[in-house]
């Protein structure tokens, strides 16, 4: 299974003439740019104007194409090089947050969980029968049917009488 994908090597030729090309084109434009800042200064006691100073005007303009091709033909070393500097913090903070997320799943699994006394309002464990405040009973029977029913409820949950 060792074919050749002429799309990929298309694009890796691609990505070789970018880097040979942004290379070149960014260290002319550092060297239009060193001449033309040479100029300016090696003329600026002497009062004679520069005569390279549109070499400046060449120069920055070539190194920010430049750099854009070398960008573009490294662009997946790149995006790999953040990618290893980016997801072990991102698994450090997600070892970190993992214990309050279990917490708020916990909490939100055991919401509901509780059933209120009528009688004093107490809060108590799911399927008691008793409320563990007063001891009043927490679960009704229904009249048409006779199958339990929560307290609060307005219709039975087995028959669908209305209570």
């Amino acid at each position: 299974m060792n074919e050749r994908d002429p799309q990929n090597e298309r694009h890796e030729k691609t990505k070789k003439i970018l880097k040979i090309a942004g290379g070149i084109v960014l260290a002319a434009g550092i060297i239009l740019a060193v001449v033309g800042f040479v100029d300016i200064f090696s003329n600026f006691g002497s009062g004679d104007p520069p005569s390279r100073f549109w070499c400046l005007f060449l120069g920055f303009p070539a190194i920010a194409v430049g750099a854009v091709l070398l960008s573009f033909g490294f662009h997946r070393e790149i995006g790999r090089y953040v990618k290893n500097e980016s997801v072990p913090v991102l698994n450090e903070a997600a070892n970190e947050l993992r214990p309050a997320v279990r917490d708020i799943a916990s909490a939100a699994r055991d919401a509901g969980q509780s059933v209120v006394c009528p009688a004093c309002g107490e809060e108590n464990e799911k399927g008691s029968k008793f409320c563990k405040n007063c001891g009043k009973t927490l679960l009704s029977v229904c009249p048409v049917c006779g199958e339990e029913i929560e307290p609060g409820s307005q219709f039975c949950n087995h028959c669908g009488a209305k209570l």
